[in-house]
């Protein structure tokens, strides 16, 4: 009994682990097939079959190995097989063509991930009171009336200070890539 009580705790541990992977790479997943589809309702149908394929075989995953190209195989399969289903209602692409799109998509996805890096360092070196005030405006959705009656600064100076800090962003973000790509 305590064999199968290890191998059920195991077993739990794996999944939550999924759980956590699969959630980290949603909009990575996302994006990747909106490279690979155009209607916009149906990513989210293949996202969701993606999903429910990545989960199926999440046992069969080896935690530690790259989770990124596994998912990213099995969103290609799943492209493929959604355009083998409508065939009669879409001109599909073939294989090398899913493929070769595919090996866009990462590439630039690849670009994506190291300005997301660079931007999350540059955000982090600001000063905190700058670090607040993009919080307030990007991640609570505050308008800027809201943001001055908080602060007690007029809207023009917060419209000044957030023009200030994004352009400080963008050169450090700019001055980050050209230094990884030396």
């Amino acid at each position: 009994m305590g064999d199968a009580d290890s191998i059920d705790d195991e077993n739990e541990l794996r999944r939550e682990e999924m759980v956590l992977l699969i959630a980290a790479h949603q909009t990575r997943l996302r994006a990747f097939l909106r490279c690979l589809l155009v209607p916009g309702s149906d990513i989210e149908d293949v996202l969701q079959e993606t999903n429910r394929i990545l989960w199926q075989k999440a046992l069969g995953f080896e935690l530690g190995s790259d989770f990124w190209a596994w998912a990213s195989q099995v969103a290609r399969f799943e492209v493929l097989s959604y355009f083998r289903k409508r065939r009669r209602d879409l001109v599909a692409p073939d294989s090398p063509l899913v493929e070769q799109l595919a090996s866009l998509a990462t590439e630039e996805l690849k670009h994506c991930d190291a300005r997301r890096a660079a931007l999350d360092e540059c955000v982090s070196s600001l000063p905190s009171a700058q670090r607040q005030l993009l919080e307030m405006k990007y991640f609570s959705d505050q308008s800027i009336s809201q943001i001055s009656d908080q602060t007690n600064r007029t809207q023009g100076t917060i419209c000044q200070t957030l023009y200030r800090i994004r352009e400080a962003l963008r050169h450090c973000v700019t001055r980050k890539l050209e230094g990884r790509s030396v």
